[in-house]
């Protein structure tokens, strides 16, 4: 039902622009101009009346924790600055069994400073973030029955796994929010564009799974229960960055309760590599996020 909402509020955005299109330029396609955006609000009170006929009956999960082994997968490309203190830190979390770090054809010291701290070393040749994120999840799951995903760079506190596991009891995957601005400091990457940039697409998701708060989706940090992976892992199939997107489109698509929860973010350790704060790769990013949205 969701889709009809967001298909419906796309339609009348559209009619407006092309309303101030024809009055600038003078193109005399009102005619044009009215039908979409009729067309916009029957899609809206379709939605809505379908939402009274077919109301969602919400319930909680309660799933609580007991002897599972936690699996840590932090990906990697040249993070030789950070690798070794952010596996280390992961390391000193008692619940923690197993710390993985995804090579993703890194160039430096990145493995040796990785192996020195104790993390076991897999390989990813396939270049790209989701494609690390994938193996980083695939090779989690033979080793955990929850698996935890995350980014080698410095930019997370392994100190927030306990807030994850809490909520974990609620939910098949729980993922950070980066836009709570007293959690994130003030010299981090985090900038104006890419914190309202990650709002509005995840605010886009919202119009088609209603029953879901999100406020960023472009964060690595997540814990998924093993059970919740598989049945999604088969499905994911963006290499690039805007996999995160697609893990938490999929996780919905699939009818798995997931839960967003305010995470600390810090100063990224290095060089980016990413979108980071590049505005240009960040608009790139966003538009194929608004492609999956309207696609999946």
């Amino acid at each position: 039902m969701g889709k009809l909402l967001l298909y419906g509020m796309h339609f009348i955005v559209i009619a407006f622009i092309l309303r101030i299109v024809d009055f600038v330029f003078t193109l005399k396609i009102i005619n044009i101009c009215s039908i979409i955006f009729y067309m916009g609000v029957g899609l809206v009170l379709l939605n809505f009346i379908f939402s009274l006929i077919f109301r969602y009956k919400r319930t909680i999960m309660v799933k609580p924790l007991k002897d599972e082994k936690i699996c840590v997968a932090l990906t990697a490309y040249n993070d030789e600055l950070s690798i070794g203190e952010a596996v280390k830190d992961f390391r000193k979390i008692p619940f923690v069994n197993e710390v993985l770090v995804v090579d993703n054809n890194c160039k430096d010291r990145t493995v040796e400073f990785a192996q020195k701290a104790g993390a076991t070393i897999v390989v990813e040749e396939v270049q790209g973030y989701g494609a690390a994120c994938m193996r980083g999840l695939r090779e989690a799951s033979k080793r955990g029955d929850i698996i935890v995903l995350t980014e080698g760079d410095g930019t997370f506190s392994a100190r927030d796994l306990n807030k994850f596991i809490s909520y974990l009891e609620n939910a098949d995957m729980v993922v950070g929010t980066r836009t709570t601005r007293e959690l994130s400091s003030a010299d981090c990457q985090m900038s104006w564009f890419i914190q309202y940039g990650n709002l509005f697409m995840a605010k886009l998701i919202q119009l088609v799974y209603f029953d879901t708060r999100l406020t960023d989706i472009g964060c690595t940090y997540r814990i998924i229960r093993k059970e919740a992976l598989d049945k999604i892992i088969g499905q994911l199939k963006v290499t690039s960055n805007h996999f995160s997107c697609e893990m938490i489109l999929m996780a919905l698509k699939n009818k798995l309760k997931v839960i967003e929860i305010p995470i600390t973010f810090k100063k990224r350790v290095g060089e980016s590599k990413g979108v980071g704060g590049n505005m240009w790769r960040g608009l790139k990013t966003g538009l194929r996020m608004w492609w999956l949205v309207l696609r999946i």
